[in-house]
């Protein structure tokens, strides 16, 4: 293990005990619960279920992205559905933490380069961003949009701090 945590208990155990140790002190559960259901997901019995239709949509998906970018050389879009939430505030219900992903997730899906940038902020005074996603392989692109775009506006002068 080069990169990332690693346990120092599990210095002189097998390569197996590392891992296991690492992983359990060093993942918190919000890592551990989606390792969980990725790999119920991709268990024998469900592979058919949700892998290939996963495959499917992900084909529709880059279809949709690619008659957007005939017409455009970005897409800008929220990056999430709400005002953010306090740190913490949401860590009993793992649900809406997921659905704060939503609008993110496509870009993962389609294989698409994605940023957030910010924008503004809530009325808490918590920070808002907008996502912009590009054409596969044109992160150059995406990235003179999201650069032009901050410094043509003061939005971090307008901070409620």
């Amino acid at each position: 293990m080069k990169y990332g945590y690693r346990a120092p208990a599990a210095k002189h155990e097998s390569l197996k005990d590392m891992y296991s140790r690492s992983r359990d002190e060093g993942f918190g559960p919000e890592v551990k619960r989606r390792i969980m259901l990725g790999t119920y997901v991709l268990s024998a019995g469900y592979y058919d279920a949700f892998y290939l239709k996963a495959l499917q949509v992900r084909t529709l998906l880059r279809r949709d992205y690619d008659q957007a970018f005939e017409r455009a050389d970005v897409i800008a879009m929220p990056t999430t559905p709400t005002p953010p939430f306090r740190l913490g505030e949401k860590t009993g219900d793992p649900l809406q933490m997921y659905l704060a992903d939503v609008f993110t997730v496509s870009a993962n899906l389609a294989g698409l380069p994605g940023i957030s940038v910010p924008c503004g902020f809530s009325p808490d005074g918590l920070p808002i961003g907008f996502q912009l996603m590009g054409r596969m392989f044109d992160e150059s692109t995406l990235l003179r949009v999201a650069d032009a775009y901050e410094r043509s506006t003061d939005w971090h002068e307008r901070s409620p701090s």
